[in-house]
């Protein structure tokens, strides 16, 4: 009876080593729930903001909780460059929390650029004689990454895209219109675009999210 005792105290240890580190776990993770209560039941979230995206920008994005740390947006942004004019970028982000404030970014964003007097070169192979007056098209797609930080007072929130970068991988083939004695003319570039990756800095942004 003794030894039938003893077999069975032995048979049983795994399951109560199981046992014990589920416990474990169920500890650890009640912990989390504490630090990440400001978000617990949180279903829709929706912010605006600004910062530097390769040079002054808005930003506006929405997006759902899968869970208290996990949430899929949306995301528009223009920006006015310093050199290039206007870009708008749109795509869809998962913005991961690792605390109750520090979030890392990863997402696919197309960006379309307009400007003026920018890729001499190119212009200059496509037209002969090239005016001053020209304006390049294009759009160039990639992957996007950021650490930031968020601070949630109730239904309010504030946070920070502290660094990131865009890192085009495609490029379309540009459209270049001249205008000279006030005719305008559009053509497709000869030669193609080489996407060089941006860097993405201190873009702050306030909004709710119930």
């Amino acid at each position: 009876m003794k030894q039938s005792l003893a077999r069975l105290l032995i048979s049983a240890s795994p399951l109560f080593a199981t046992i014990a580190q589920a416990q474990d776990v169920k500890s650890v993770d009640a912990n989390r729930a504490y630090l990440d209560a400001s978000r617990v039941g949180r279903v829709f979230t929706a912010d605006v903001g600004g910062g530097y995206s390769s040079g002054p920008t808005r930003f506006a994005k929405a997006g759902v909780y899968v869970n208290p740390d996990w949430v899929i947006e949306g995301y528009y942004e223009e920006s006015r460059t310093w050199f290039f004019g206007r870009m708008t970028s749109r795509g869809v982000r998962s913005r991961n929390f690792w605390n109750a404030n520090l979030y890392t970014n990863a997402g696919i964003i197309q960006r379309r650029v307009s400007g003026r007097n920018m890729f001499l070169d190119m212009a200059s192979s496509t037209f002969s004689g090239v005016d001053t007056r020209y304006e390049i098209k294009y759009w160039d797609i990639g992957p996007e990454f950021a650490v930031g930080s968020q601070w949630q007072w109730s239904a309010f929130q504030a946070g920070i895209d502290w660094a990131g970068i865009y890192w085009p991988v495609y490029a379309s083939a540009a459209d270049i219109t001249r205008t000279e004695n006030d005719v305008v003319t559009t053509k497709r570039a000869n030669d193609d675009i080489e996407p060089e990756p941006s860097a993405k800095l201190l873009r702050v942004y306030v909004g709710f999210s119930i």
